[in-house]
């Protein structure tokens, strides 16, 4: 028990792994309710476990040692928070709980790769992501990374957003033409199964870029059939 208590004290501190750092985070923690923690994975710029806070489960992401100068906490912290007030229900970001400069508790999302989504429930999938990266873009918000896979998570009902480390305010995001280019126009085979005619998604995608509240309708429509 001691040793696991050491080396959850060393990733709360990672790479650089002071054992009284890391005691002292995971004290924090405990003072703002966060019980049961467990190391989940690492990243680039933060580590991420897994907590538990008011009977509900939550993820735990703290700044890498070597992240830099910028810190990647507050940042996340701010963005999520405005999200959650541009968007109310229907943000697709994690809802945050607890903000400090050395750690986010979030809302644990539970669901599986956009890839899996997609062969099980198709248009659907695309759908609800689509919608989900059109409401980023229409709050401002550059996720940067929605191209990656582990990004997108579809918990049953739609598919959700994670990761906003890297995220910033924009005038004119890109969210859901990085999500098209990326998982869809790459992928002819795909297009061509769900019945979708290449040119005339690259004919709105290109309408989405100068005018994307009268061109989104237009791109749902294509899978909404």
């Amino acid at each position: 028990m001691e040793f696991q208590s050491s080396q959850l004290f060393n990733l709360l501190d990672y790479p650089r792994c002071n054992p009284e750092i890391g005691k002292r985070r995971f004290d924090l923690l405990t003072a703002y309710g966060v019980k049961s923690l467990s190391f989940v994975s690492k990243g680039y710029r933060g580590v991420v476990f897994k907590g538990e806070l008011s009977g509900k489960p939550v993820a735990v992401k703290v700044p890498r040692a070597d992240a830099g100068k910028e810190n990647i906490a507050e940042k996340e912290c701010s963005i999520l928070k405005y999200l959650q007030r541009c968007l109310g229900e229907e943000n697709p970001a994690p809802e945050p709980y607890i903000c400090t400069p050395e750690f986010v508790v979030m809302e644990w999302i539970e669901g599986i790769p956009f890839s899996q989504a997609l062969e099980r429930y198709g248009k659907s999938a695309v759908l609800s992501a689509l919608k989900s990266c059109y409401l980023l873009d229409m709050c401002g918000v550059e996720h940067s990374e929605i191209k990656g896979e582990k990004h997108l998570l579809f918990d049953g009902e739609r598919v959700r957003v994670i990761d906003f480390e890297s995220a910033r305010l924009k005038e004119r995001p890109r969210n859901l033409l990085q999500f098209v280019g990326y998982h869809l126009l790459r992928k002819k085979e795909l297009l061509e199964k769900m019945g979708i005619d290449e040119g005339e998604l690259l004919l709105r995608i290109s309408t989405y870029k100068e005018a994307p509240r009268k061109a989104f309708p237009e791109i749902v429509s294509l899978f909404d059939k």
